[in-house]
């Protein structure tokens, strides 16, 4: 039985399938039941708000089962752990719907690019291993941007990935949502790296969480976080983290030989086309604000309502002769290293004035 995932802002907890006291809970058992192309249309009261449907051993989700909902309805859980396959339509009727949520449907291998398109009012989208073992990541996005002018204000990728000894690269264009204003973006219990900025195809991130894998960047993704944290004046909260199954597994043999921070301005400058308003940042200040004492030869200026950060179980084996000066005209109040690795000589950070550890 699967269950729907609860959280709070910026995080992704799993809790029961029927998230509230009023959610009425229907299962569909396709081996003991009709056919599905004589599955008639949900008949719900007036008065239900909120929906969790449990398909089990159903190969897809009955096209025309939401076509009868009354408008009332306002969140909708579907959860399939047989689904292969999800046809145009499907969720047709739920116009109306503001949070909607797929739990399951890892096996997914038949995926049409317009399931989403009907969900014209969603406010909240969670997609929870969702096409994890089949969909590649790009035609994944294709299918998320088909939410284009609508009102989505959070979206939770879980799991998407499941394979977490091959690297994967969200290329952030393919999953930038045109005419929206996403103002909560959420990347939980998948191993990836960040590829574009992810500022320019979320301008209006309020907070962000992504699992990463530090250990495999390369300067295509490098740039994708600090292009966040240093540009976005909207950003107030951003979490990072490794996985636990995986960072248990990379404890053994982590990396040995830290990482020179100074390498982040030639990967930045050598990805210019996809990172072009970091490459002005650092030329601006390698000029205006040049500061020799500082490990990148000048202080750097983060976003300005950038309050949190959070760093969890991440190898930062960072190196650096001088100290890395921030501005201290800065916002950060709290930041949160629990779980990370650090090498024997810690690079010194200068210029947080009013943050808690």
């Amino acid at each position: 039985m699967l269950s729907v995932s609860m959280g709070e802002r910026c995080e992704y907890v799993r809790g029961p399938l029927a998230a509230t006291n009023d959610t009425v809970v229907i299962n569909i058992d396709c081996s003991q039941s009709t056919p599905l192309s004589h599955y008639v249309p949900l008949q719900l009261r007036d008065d239900v708000t909120h929906v969790a449907v449990q398909l089990l051993h159903c190969d897809t989700v009955p096209v025309g089962l939401f076509t009868n909902v009354t408008d009332n309805l306002t969140s909708v859980t579907v959860a399939s752990e047989d689904a292969v396959k999800l046809f145009d339509g499907t969720f047709e009727g739920l116009e109306r719907v503001t949070e909607f949520r797929l739990l399951g449907f890892t096996m997914l291998s038949n995926l049409s690019r317009s399931v989403l398109e009907p969900l014209r009012n969603i406010q909240t989208l969670v997609l929870d291993g969702f096409g994890s073992a089949n969909i590649p990541l790009t035609y994944l996005g294709s299918v998320i941007q088909k939410l284009s002018g609508t009102p989505i204000r959070r979206l939770v990728l879980h799991k998407i990935k499941d394979q977490l000894f091959f690297q994967q690269t969200m290329k952030m264009d393919n999953f930038s949502i045109e005419n929206a204003h996403v103002k909560e973006l959420i990347i939980t219990d998948a191993p990836l790296n960040y590829e574009g900025s992810i500022r320019r195809a979320f301008p209006d991130l309020v907070c962000f969480c992504g699992g990463v894998r530090i250990d495999e960047q390369t300067d295509k993704t490098l740039p994708a976080v600090w292009d966040l944290m240093l540009l976005s004046d909207k950003l107030e909260d951003i979490i990072l983290y490794r996985p636990k199954d995986f960072s248990s597994i990379q404890s053994r043999n982590g990396p040995t030989i830290p990482l020179n921070i100074i390498k982040i301005i030639p990967s930045i400058f050598q990805t210019g086309r996809l990172y072009p308003d970091m490459t002005r940042y650092f030329i601006n200040g390698l000029k205006e604000a040049r500061d020799e004492d500082c490990e990148l030869g000048f202080k750097l200026k983060f976003g300005a309502n950038l309050s949190k950060v959070t760093v969890n179980r991440l190898f930062l084996w960072i190196a650096a002769e001088k100290p890395i000066c921030i501005l201290e005209d800065n916002n950060l109040m709290y930041l949160d290293f629990t779980g990370c690795s650090f090498p024997n000589t810690v690079p010194v950070l200068i210029g947080f004035k009013r943050f808690n550890i």
